[in-house]
């Protein structure tokens, strides 16, 4: 691949290009001008510059590649989201943004988000819509997030919940109304007189009125403990509890994770028992227990300090390896919180395996987060799973993008690495901390293990130099002994094989060094204690997401099904 500069003016000339072909919609021309600038490798005057860069190249794929034209499971459907992962990775890195570049930040973010939420992840979403309405309050994104509101109204059971996104849908309505003048004219569409929006301002207007919805920020939450409280905020100002409301409020009334299984026919079974009747509402259950629980050790865990030991573990003296690894109470609640929210992506798949009998039971061994939406041995291709290949189930869609973001696809493009670049893959973190060794370091203790890494890397460089050289002496020995005469001196040929066998035996010294470092610095994972913690919150909230997709793909399948003349009857739920 050639390697290009491309400065600020020509970069302007590009995007000037893209946008024209963009508005007209004109593929014909765009996709040659995508592949020609994916063809280069480009060297920027400014990381501004290589956002702007990154940018371009995810609204073009984003053009190209529509879910409207592909299958939901298409490969090409990634290349945008990657593209302005990218793109939000680079702008990030810029210590002092300008103006420009924070308006730059927040078409990138809504853009992502469009991305997400045309995947079916409703609530993954939401979070860069915000994000981008703090560093520049674009107006395009409050069209998206006013949009998404109206979906999630729409697809959210519980009446109570769709009356606040209403609520929410109308104020950002509202609010773009206000905006309306920084729109382009194609932009304002969603705001014209018989527009969606307007007939929807009308229709709320109608129906409610504004202190209808006062309670919501006046509810007080009622606690036992000052620690009790603590928690409760924690998880609301993070939006961690499984409650569709705390993604759009973090008022004291989204403090419970009221998300449940919805409604689903069942037919009258004589030979099941209670239990089994309940079966499914008991393993929804307990995917919630799993979730808090690990939430709870992550929230006790996060202010333990690095050096306060705990008697669980004083039965024994600690080796000081010199790695700087914490092996307290606060890195064990880290490490089993990390085991808990990764097992549950696998507990999903399985209830999704069994709820809608995707699968023979006697593949049950084989059911895993991976396989549920493939086709099980299906070769050495990856091929859609044949009950899943036309579903129109966005939320069943959404678990097998957030499966690419945590572990990656057979042929498919990579994308959980552009979740988080600078950080160590959750698949890698899985397998040091269940088959190797994983030890969380702490942070200023991880600096001093890497102090010395030139110095490290410099003599393992000679090693390999001396490998090399030792291989080139024993190559031209070989040779010599080989057109030694026979005529010649037994001597010579017995000093030439002294001389080998010393050779040998120093390449052989040589190849085991290397060979010890290499199994040696790959035997523990190193992290440090501040990017576990931020894999950890990463994980944390996709596993909350992927119980609250699961929750909502059922609803979806239940209003789909059709009636089957099956005799079905109503059933409360028992609650301990």
């Amino acid at each position: 691949m050639s390697e290009k500069v491309l400065d600020s003016n020509a970069l302007k000339e590009l995007a000037f290009k893209a946008d024209e072909l963009l508005i007209a919609h004109d593929h014909k021309k765009l996709k040659p001008l995508l592949e020609q600038l994916l063809d280069a490798d480009y060297t920027f005057e400014s990381l501004a510059d290589k956002a702007q860069f990154y940018y371009l190249l995810g609204n073009c794929s984003e053009e190209l590649y529509s879910s409207r034209t592909l299958d939901w499971f298409s490969d090409e459907l990634s290349k945008s989201v990657i593209y302005f992962r990218k793109a939000l990775h680079v702008i990030l890195q810029i210590e002092f943004p300008s103006n420009k570049a924070l308006y730059l930040k927040s078409c990138i973010e809504t853009n992502l988000g469009n991305n997400l939420s045309s995947q079916g992840r409703a609530f993954c979403c939401i979070p860069l819509w915000d994000d981008a309405l703090k560093s520049f309050e674009n107006p395009v994104t409050i069209t998206s997030k006013a949009t998404h509101e109206l979906f999630l109204a729409n697809n959210i059971y519980d009446p109570g919940h769709k009356h606040y996104h209403y609520f929410t849908a109308y104020q950002l309505i509202n609010l773009g109304l206000e905006r309306l003048e920084q729109l382009h004219p194609e932009q304002r569409i969603p705001y014209s007189e018989d527009s969606d929006f307007m007939a929807f301002k009308t229709w709320f207007e109608d129906h409610y009125k504004l202190e209808d919805f006062d309670f919501y920020e006046t509810f007080e939450e009622e606690v036992d403990t000052k620690k009790q409280a603590n928690y409760l905020k924690w998880c609301g100002d993070n939006k961690l509890f499984l409650n569709d409301l705390n993604d759009v409020c973090v008022s004291k009334i989204v403090y419970q994770d009221i998300l449940t299984l919805p409604s689903f026919s069942q037919q009258i079974n004589p030979a099941l028992s209670m239990h089994e009747e309940l079966m499914y509402h008991g393993n929804f259950d307990e995917l919630k227990n799993d979730y808090c629980y690990a939430r709870y050790l992550i929230f006790s865990a996060r202010n333990i300090p690095n050096e306060q030991e705990h008697l669980f573990n004083s039965t024994y003296p600690h080796v000081e390896d010199m790695s700087h690894s914490i092996t307290n109470l606060k890195a064990s609640h880290y490490r089993s919180a990390f085991r808990t929210l990764y097992s549950l992506f696998d507990k999903i798949a399985y209830f999704l395996n069994r709820f809608f009998d995707l699968n023979d039971i006697k593949h049950d061994r084989e059911i895993s987060f991976d396989s549920i939406f493939r086709k099980l041995n299906s070769g050495k291709r990856w091929k859609p799973h044949a009950k899943l290949k036309d579903s129109q189930n966005c939320f069943i869609h959404a678990l097998f993008y957030i499966l690419k973001d945590i572990r990656d696809v057979r042929d498919s493009t990579s994308v959980s690495r552009w979740l988080d670049p600078n950080a160590k893959a959750f698949s890698e973190i899985r397998n040091a901390l269940e088959h190797r060794s994983l030890k969380i370091v702490d942070d200023f203790g991880y600096t001093l293990t890497q102090s010395d890494k030139a110095v490290r890397q410099s003599k393992l460089e000679k090693l390999h130099d001396e490998i090399a050289n030792f291989k080139t002496q024993l190559q031209n020995i070989i040779g010599e002994i080989g057109t030694t005469d026979k005529a010649q001196s037994k001597a010579k040929k017995t000093k030439l094989d002294t001389k080998k066998q010393r050779l040998e035996k120093k390449l052989h010294q040589t190849q085991s060094k290397v060979y010890e470092q290499e199994k040696l610095s790959s035997h523990s994972l190193l992290i440090t204690e501040s990017e576990f913690g931020s894999r950890l919150m990463t994980l944390m909230r996709l596993a909350r997401n992927s119980i609250m997709y699961l929750s909502l793909a059922i609803h979806v399948e239940e209003q789909n099904k059709p009636d089957d003349g099956k005799l079905m009857m109503p059933r409360d739920v028992p609650l301990k």
